[in-house]
């Protein structure tokens, strides 16, 4: 038997569930982002209404953006921090300190911080010198600063588009047409494929490299 409600009826019944999942995901990422900034708190031993939230973000967008959260220490209320964290769903990720990058000055993760051991090692020693060509930074950066999207365009750091497309959940072969998608030669036994039979086959096979 048909449903006797009309498109219009279901489609605004679909809407109406469509907005009752977005305000339970929007309160349980709200519930998330307060418990991470509760937990910075803690590692700085401040109280955890000075540790403020940037904003709110989608966490089903790609990519997944981190939050930001800035703090202002109490004795010295001119002197803000800022912190990132990727995913507040995960109780077991690093904070990471923004600070100017040495060489294009944006902010960027300059220091992975698990402890206020790590902030004070960051404080008292500073970010290292980095090479101006673009070379491995040493290894006080945190995997983060390298390629990161915050980077400005002439630093030798800056997101390359390769790394800005996989960020974004796409392999760059995905926006290339199928025939010039690279490929790889791939000898494989015949006896692995077709166990009756002898010698060896050719498979070209999507490259990821």
């Amino acid at each position: 038997m048909v449903d006797p409600m009309s498109i219009a009826t279901r489609a605004a019944a679909a809407y109406r569930l469509a907005q009752q999942r977005e305000q339970l995901l929007s309160r349980a990422d709200t519930a998330d982002i307060a418990r991470v900034a509760a937990r910075l708190a803690a590692l700085l031993g401040i109280e955890p209404q000075l540790v403020r939230p940037e904003r709110l973000r989608d966490r089903r967008s790609l990519p997944l953006e981190p939050v930001i959260l800035q703090v202002t220490d109490p004795d010295e209320p001119s002197c803000d921090y800022a912190f990132s964290y990727l995913d507040p769903a995960y109780d077991d990720e690093s904070f990471f300190l923004l600070a100017p990058c040495p060489l294009c000055a944006a902010q960027v993760p300059l220091a992975e911080i698990r402890s206020l051991t790590d902030l004070g090692a960051f404080i008292s020693a500073g970010p290292e010198p980095l090479p101006g060509d673009g070379g491995m930074p040493p290894d006080s950066y945190p995997d983060a600063f390298d390629e990161h999207p915050a980077h400005l365009p002439h630093c030798p750091y800056h997101e390359t588009r390769r790394v800005g497309l996989m960020r974004r959940g796409h392999w760059p072969e995905d926006l290339l047409p199928a025939a010039e998608a690279p490929t790889e030669r791939v000898e494989v036994p015949l006896d692995q494929r077709l166990p009756w039979e002898q010698g060896t086959a050719l498979l070209l096979l999507p490259s990821r490299g």
